[in-house]
């Protein structure tokens, strides 16, 4: 996300004891994160029935997106704090790749955010054209969804992009900082509050409003399909309680989504209508609660999938099994060699041992 600030101008280093509270809250929802989205990944990908849904395709580009979240946002998080923990003030370091890694990082965070946010709308969208035209989207979803994923990733890259030239490796007094640095292309002090507030306006106050607006039209049309007194077959019925249980689903995905994110773009909004910046030790606390609690939310995701979703349920269920039989087995391995060992050390060698062994 856009932020021009040198890490310089952070005199107030947190105590050690504070640093290693968000180190550590940062590493369990990263565990949580990676390990959620990679078997999400895998049980569709395992599962011809889950695979071949549109929605399903779907989940599984924005898990993508989540585990990029995980790989390139939390772990430079917990580099930060864990050096704050020990004393150490947090500095990018010199080199081949410095300046490659300074630019291609924040590049990465800005597509799997942009990334997340449009793939939530590609599914409202979906979801709404599937209720209100079935039939058409029988026909078009499927070759249509790769197509659809494909432009979100496009689109995403391209509100990322501005990034690869903004990050500058930067020589200072604290030492080699990666920042954001506009100049001499672009007007150093208002390009990054015009760019922050164009990723405000696309990426969660576009989004959020056109998904509400939509599954308020979807809502209303599937809860009003039943008509009191009318009698639906067995088979209608079953395929209505499932869109209801799907749909509850997708919404708590989104509302989660927009609390998750609600205090990080506030914060980000206030702070570009502000003339006066707020005291730095309030700006670092606030910027962390905000970028924690929407770094959290691509951990949340895989819950809510095994939550409301039978078949994530079993899946994730049945990969932990064949997991857990694999570690089982390879566990037993040096136990048989070594019971194996002891049986030729305590017992006449028979035959075979004798052929075996010189």
């Amino acid at each position: 996300m856009s932020n021009n600030s040198s890490s310089c101008i952070v005199d107030h280093v947190p105590i050690a004891a504070v640093a290693a509270a968000k180190s550590a809250v940062y590493l369990v929802i990263f565990f949580i994160s990676t390990l959620g989205n990679v078997l999400i990944i895998v049980v569709v990908a395992k599962n011809q029935r889950l695979r071949s849904a549109t929605i399903n395709r779907l989940i599984v580009s924005m898990a993508v997106a989540d585990l990029l979240t995980s790989i390139f946002n939390m772990t430079v998080e917990i580099s930060i704090y864990t050096k704050q923990a020990t004393g150490q003030r947090f500095v990018w370091f010199k080199g081949p790749g410095s300046g490659f890694l300074c630019k291609i990082i924040p590049f990465i965070q800005g597509v799997s955010l942009a990334s997340s946010v449009l793939t939530l709308t590609a599914i409202a969208v979906n979801r709404f054209f599937a209720v209100f035209f079935p039939l058409k989207m029988s026909d078009l979803s499927y070759p249509l969804t790769s197509i659809v994923i494909g432009l979100i990733w496009l689109v995403s890259v391209a509100i990322a992009s501005p990034l690869l030239y903004a990050q500058k490796v930067i020589e200072e007094d604290c030492g080699v900082q990666c920042i954001e640095q506009w100049s001499p292309a672009f007007n150093g002090d208002t390009s990054p509050k015009i760019y922050t507030l164009m990723l405000l306006i696309s990426l969660y106050v576009i989004p959020v409003f056109v998904i509400t607006v939509l599954y308020t039209a979807i809502v209303r049309k599937v809860w009003k399909r039943q008509v009191p007194g009318n009698i639906i077959a067995p088979n209608r019925l079953v395929e209505l309680l499932t869109k209801k249980r799907v749909l509850r689903m997708l919404i708590t995905i989104v509302v989660v989504f927009a609390l998750c994110w609600l205090p990080y773009y506030a914060y980000l909004f206030l702070n570009f209508l502000l003339l006066s910046p707020p005291h730095q030790i309030a700006r670092v606390n606030v910027m962390f609660v905000g970028l924690f609690l929407g770094h959290a939310n691509s951990a949340i995701n895989p819950c809510i999938y095994v939550i409301f979703n039978k078949e994530y349920r079993s899946g994730f269920i049945g990969v932990n099994r064949t997991l857990l039989s694999t570690l089982n087995q390879a566990s037993r391995v040096p136990l048989t060699y070594l019971n194996q060992s002891s049986l030729r050390r305590t017992q006449p060698p028979t035959e075979e041992i004798a052929m075996r062994d010189p």
